[in-house]
């Protein structure tokens, strides 16, 4: 502001100059023409090219002690002489005129000024103080546009940086390029994010604490249950018992689970990468999950093979595909099918599990991967921690789920999706 404002009174300083300069030049140039007592014609003149405005002459007027006149600068402007020195205002038919009169004992001087000149000096000082201003605020209005430009930028920046922050990232919000103003406010978020980074970590570890204290407890029961049934020689309580060995493995699938998300959230290191056949593991997890689909009348099977080797840790993987052939196999009604397929674009792989369950509701598809979240319907067995779990091995490897309706019938499509290392060939299954 004080830059363009030193620029505005420049301005306005060199205007008025010039102004002034030409104003007072034309003065000069007239006290030179009437003064002494021959009589000078402007018109004739030595100055005749002097450039000026006709219109800001002065009308010279000289009488002698008798009234004749000894000199008129303007003959056809006919003034009224005045009869007392002093100023005055007079008007004829050319005009109004601002007029001097000195009275002497051998003559009257009259100097006359036509009032429009003053007028238009008035208007020109008037627009030359405006113009400066009138320049001034859409400046300032620029100025102060890029001046709040940079700095929101700066919280832009800022609000970017916390909205995409990791939620594994310990470090406070860096306050380097942050305005002054804007410091205290970030150290509250600071304090607010420690104080909820500890917050989480109380329940990490009670998470943690938890399942490993209910392990102990769970395999005493599991033994104990062993022992009844040993028994149990006439098999009267193997009913119950069956119900009570089914809760107990529930109990302990639960605790497993919550101990394996604990060391997701605990960011614990991933066992080594190895190569890993993307298709030997999607037949690896059907020969294990064959009995449950068995048992369930259910057709699982693998329809399509692109050969593809991605690097990873292997036990990740396993846990990831387990889950969504699991929940395939589990929500997927009697003589159902659960297909998986090996397909490979470009330099990513997708395992794809496609099954003819009832599939997820719309509303309901953002919210599969949270915890303990279990889309209707939930006649089910499971514990809504599979998806979680699922995500979270993936997001450790670098890889990709995604969950989207069939388009050619019912049912869900779940995809894993990696970038591979090879490619040597492709088999097709028929169904």
């Amino acid at each position: 502001m004080a830059t363009i404002g030193a620029c505005a009174a420049t301005t306005s300083y060199f205007l008025a100059r010039n102004e002034a300069s030409d104003f007072l030049d034309n003065q000069l140039r007239q006290i030179a023409l009437y003064v002494g007592d021959t009589h000078s014609s402007p018109v004739t003149g030595p100055d005749s090219g002097a450039p000026h405005d006709p219109e800001d002459d002065f009308v010279i007027q000289v009488w002698d002690a008798a009234g004749s006149t000894l000199r008129q600068s303007h003959s056809t402007i006919g003034i009224p002489r005045q009869s007392a020195t002093g100023f005055a205002d007079a008007s004829t038919g050319s005009g109004s005129w601002r007029v001097y009169t000195l009275v002497a004992p051998d003559r009257t001087v009259q100097v006359s000024q036509d009032m429009s000149v003053r007028q238009e000096l008035a208007a020109s000082a008037a627009l030359q103080a405006a113009l400066p201003i009138i320049v001034l605020i859409p400046l300032s209005l620029l100025t102060l546009s890029w001046i709040i430009d940079r700095i929101m930028a700066r919280l832009n920046r800022l609000a970017t940086a916390v909205a995409f922050r990791d939620t594994t990232v310990d470090s406070p919000v860096p306050t380097d390029d942050v305005p002054a103003e804007v410091i205290p406010f970030v150290s509250s978020i600071n304090l607010l994010l420690a104080r909820l980074r500890a917050m989480l970590e109380k329940q990490r570890r009670f998470i943690s604490d938890a399942a490993h204290e209910l392990r102990t407890p769970l395999s005493a029961l599991q033994i104990q249950i062993d022992n009844l049934r040993h028994d149990d020689r006439d098999d009267r309580f193997s009913e119950r018992l069956t119900e009570l060995e089914a809760g107990v493995r529930r109990a302990t699938s639960l605790v497993s689970k919550l101990l394996r998300l604990a060391r997701y959230d605990a960011h614990e290191t991933a066992p080594p990468p190895q190569p890993i056949d993307l298709v030997q593991l999607a037949l690896d997890t059907i020969a294990r999950l064959t009995p449950l689909a068995e048992s369930r009348g259910i057709d699982l099977g693998i329809t399509h093979r692109d050969k593809a080797i991605t690097i990873g840790a292997l036990a990740d993987f396993e846990i990831i595909l387990d889950n969504l052939v699991e929940n395939a196999v589990r929500y997927t009604p009697p003589s159902g099918t659960v297909d998986v397929a090996v397909a490979v674009a470009g330099r990513e792989a997708r395992i794809e599990i496609r099954d003819t369950g009832p599939g997820i509701a719309e509303e309901e598809m953002p919210r599969v991967f949270e915890r303990f979240f279990r889309g209707g319907p939930q006649a089910g067995e499971g514990s809504g921690l599979g998806l979680a779990i699922a995500k979270a091995a993936a997001e450790r490897q670098g890889a990709r789920l995604t969950l989207a309706m069939r388009e050619d019938g019912p049912g869900l499509v779940a995809s894993l999706i990696v970038r591979f290392e090879s490619r040597t060939e492709r088999i097709d299954v028929p169904l």
